[in-house]
C-alpha cells in the first residue's frame, strides 16, 4: 500500500470478483462460477452471509456422493454460517486467523454485513512479500538451520517410502522436471526437512468417480496418478474436479486421465527446500509431488501445510521463552508490519531478517507435533 502500512484484505480483493450465489442455486451451476473465478462459491440470502461451498465441498460432498448436481440446492451441502471477518483486518492478522482456525479460505464481510469476497491461502501469500520476498525469506531460514538433527528427518522420509508402495519407474516427462530442479548441498536443507504428506496415489485408468471416492475417505484434496508403468503421470486436484469435471459436464465414469494436470512439476527428497518452496510461491502452486530418488512417488508438499506448521512452531518457541512469549510474539508482528514498508529487494531483506528463525524451526524435523 501506498502508506507503507501491512495491505488490508480489502486492498488484497481490490478488482476481484468474488462468487456469490443464492442458497437455491444448484450444485452445477454454482461449480460453473467458482471455474470461472477460480474460488470458493459464498451463500447470500437477504444480503447476508448464510455459507461457503469450496471446491472439496464439490468433490466430497456432491461428486464422492454422486448428488444429482442440477436437483441439488448448494443450501443443502454448503458449510453455513461461516466466520467471517472484516475487510480492514491486515494481511498478517488473516493469516494468523486461518492458521488458528485451520482455514484455507475466509470470507470477507464489512460492518453493514455487505459481503466483499473471499480470500485464499495463496492470496494471501501472494500479498506478503511476493514471490521474490518469500524466496529470500526460504535462503535465510534455510542458511540459519545449520545446526537440526538429521534424525528424525531421516525417520520421517523412510516412513514416507514405506508409504507408497509405487514402481520406481516414472515418464521421462517426470525425470526431466525432476532433474532440472537443482540438488541441495551440503550447506543447504533438502526437501526430505520439510516433511512432505504421505501421497494419495490413484491410477490413470481409474475413474473420476473413484478417485474423488478416495479422496473423499481420506480427507485429503489431491491425488498424484500414476500410470501402467507405475510413474508420476500427473495430479489431480478438488479444484482439477470443479473445473474440468463439473463445469463440463464430464461423466464421473471416465477415465482420470483426461481431467489430471499431466506430467506435473516434482522435486525429490534430495533436491534443494528453498527452490521447491520457491517454485509453489512463483507458479501459485498449493501442492508439488515429491518423488525418491529412484524415481518413485513418496510425498506431496503442500504449501498452506508448511505456511501453518511454520506459525505453528513459531508460537511454540516464544511460549518456550517463558513470562515474556507474549510480549515478543506480539513486537515480532509488529516489525514484520515495519518490515513491510519497504519495497522490492529492501522488503525482502527485512522480510529474511524478521521471518528466517520462523523457517528455520520448520525446517529443523524436530519430530514436534
Amino acid at each position: 500500500k501506498g502508506d507503507g502500512s501491512v495491505p488490508t484484505l480489502r486492498t488484497v480483493l481490490a478488482n476481484k470478483k468474488a462468487v456469490v450465489v443464492g442458497p437455491g442455486t444448484n450444485i452445477r451451476d454454482t461449480a460453473i462460477e467458482m471455474a470461472e473465478a477460480r474460488k470458493a462459491a459464498l451463500v447470500v440470502e437477504d444480503d447476508a452471509l448464510v455459507g461457503i461451498f469450496t471446491f472439496k465441498d464439490v468433490m466430497n460432498r456432491a461428486v464422492a456422493k454422486e448428488m444429482p448436481l442440477e436437483l441439488t440446492a448448494v443450501s443443502t451441502l454448503m458449510t453455513p454460517s461461516p466466520e467471517s471477518v472484516l475487510p480492514d483486518m491486515d494481511v498478517l492478522e488473516a493469516l494468523q486467523t486461518m492458521h488458528d482456525n485451520k482455514f484455507l479460505n475466509l470470507p470477507v464481510v464489512d460492518e453493514d454485513g455487505s459481503v466483499l469476497g473471499l480470500v485464499d491461502v495463496m492470496d494471501l501469500i501472494s500479498a506478503v512479500g511476493g514471490a521474490e520476498g518469500w524466496r529470500s525469506i526460504f535462503s535465510s531460514a534455510l542458511d540459519a538451520g545449520d545446526d537440526f538433527s538429521d534424525t528424525s528427518s531421516l525417520r520421517s522420509m523412510g516412513s514416507t517410502t514405506k508409504s507408497a508402495k509405487v514402481s520406481t519407474k516414472r515418464s521421462s516427462a517426470s525425470v526431466r522436471s525432476a532433474s532440472t530442479r537443482a540438488k541441495a548441498t551440503m550447506n543447504e536443507n533438502p526437501v526430505s526437512k520439510l516433511r512432505p504428506k504421505k501421497p494419495l496415489i490413484g491410477h490413470s485408468d481409474d475413474s473420476i468417480l473413484s478417485v474423488c471416492q478416495m479422496l473423499c475417505e481420506k480427507r485429503g484434496d489431491a491425488a498424484l496418478i500414476v500410470g501402467e508403468d507405475g510413474g508420476l503421470a500427473g495430479i489431480v486436484s478438488d479444484t482439477d474436479i470443479v473445473r474440468r469435471v463439473v463445469a463440463k459436464h464430464l461423466d464421473h465414469s471416465a477415465s482420470v486421465d483426461g481431467v489430471m494436470t499431466p506430467n506435473p512439476k516434482c522435486v525429490s527428497m534430495s533436491d534443494s527446500a528453498v527452490d521447491a518452496l520457491g517454485t509453489m510461491v512463483e507458479n501459485h502452486f498449493r501442492h508439488l509431488p515429491v518423488l525418491d530418488e529412484k524415481g518413485a512417488v513418496v510425498g506431496l508438499l503442500d504449501i498452506a501445510k508448511c505456511l501453518y506448521e511454520a506459525i505453528s512452531k513459531l508460537e511454540r518457541l516464544k511460549e518456550k521463552e517463558g513470562a515474556d512469549g507474549g510480549a515478543s510474539a506480539n513486537a515480532s508482528s509488529e516489525a514484520l508490519a515495519s518490515a513491510l514498508a519497504g519495497v522490492g529487494g529492501a522488503q525482502a531483506a527485512a522480510l529474511s531478517q524478521l521471518l528466517g528463525p520462523l523457517l528455520a524451526a520448520t525446517m529443523k524435523g524436530d519430530g514436534s507435533v
